[in-house]
């Protein structure tokens, strides 16, 4: 089997395994530190909802995935994110 031949069969393979593990987001490049600061918060695996996004302000929603559910809101100001809270939902 030739290199190519071998890479574009791996190539589709390891996407699917990309999206079945369900790896983490990661913010716009000028998020600065989005990600590490969700990773300080326990938040390694996330979906991301953006809140606000307005003259150089952006505020985002992190659902964390894992054994307990989180929310943090994160705001990044020119690169610069900091978290604004996190809530705990508990099981009913």
């Amino acid at each position: 089997m030739s290199p190519r031949h071998a890479l574009a069969i791996l190539r589709p393979a390891c996407l699917a395994a990309v999206i079945a593990l369900g790896a983490p987001q990661v913010g716009l490049g000028s998020d600065g530190n989005l990600q590490s600061v969700l990773l300080e918060a326990g938040c390694p695996r996330f979906q991301l909802e953006k809140l606000f996004d307005r003259d150089g302000v952006t505020s985002y929603r992190a659902n964390c995935f894992g054994s307990a559910h989180k929310v943090v809101i994160v705001s990044c100001i020119k690169g610069v994110c900091v978290r604004e809270g996190t809530q705990e939902e508990q099981p009913e």
